[in-house]
């Protein structure tokens, strides 16, 4: 009854033996990931304008944007890589980079700070988007678009208003507009 037992595990073994190992010599060989891998979040943090647009479409909310601070974190233990923060970054800042997250014991946040140009102070300054008021339909796309709410359109009288504080020039609004009347100055 003994024997009948012995053999699946001396048929496994037997092929074990005589055929190639299932594992790779990663530190020796380098790493081959599949061609649709997502990989993990990476940001080119000079470009980024902290608009939280990223933040506010990530489901599991592993990321936090500090525009007065101009750092942009990420939880990397909560991101799940769905690609979301890199298809609405308005500046394509963001990518996915296929490499395999770094194994950590820990939960840990990896912040990135944005350089502040010599001169200037406070959060990047950028382009301001202009109206001309003649082409203007004020169909209000644009005060739907703006990720900060920094545009205000009153259609039944006609106005058009820019709250300066508030607008981060990611030309959003310019590129929603369909009369083309919005301009980024």
């Amino acid at each position: 009854m003994a024997s009948f037992r012995f053999w699946p595990f001396a048929q496994t073994a037997l092929k074990n033996l005589f055929s190639k190992p299932a594992t790779t010599g990663y530190p020796f060989e380098p790493a081959h990931y599949p061609e649709r891998m997502r990989g993990h979040v990476e940001i080119a943090v000079e470009d980024c304008i902290s608009c939280g647009l990223c933040a506010r479409n990530c489901p599991p909310r592993a990321l936090t944007v500090d525009r007065a601070a101009g750092t942009w974190s990420i939880n990397r233990f909560d991101c799940v890589q769905c690609g979301n923060c890199v298809n609405v970054c308005p500046k394509k800042c963001l990518k996915l980079a296929p490499q395999y997250t770094r194994p950590g014991a820990q939960k840990q946040t990896d912040t990135y700070t944005r350089p502040v140009p010599p001169g200037q102070e406070g959060p990047k300054a950028g382009a301001r988007p202009a109206n001309d008021q003649e082409k203007c339909v004020y169909c209000t796309l644009c005060a739907k678009k703006c990720p900060q709410g920094a545009i205000a359109v009153d259609r039944a009288a006609k106005t058009w208003a820019l709250d300066g504080k508030k607008c981060i020039g990611c030309g959003l609004c310019a590129a929603s507009c369909p009369k083309k009347c919005l301009t980024m100055k």
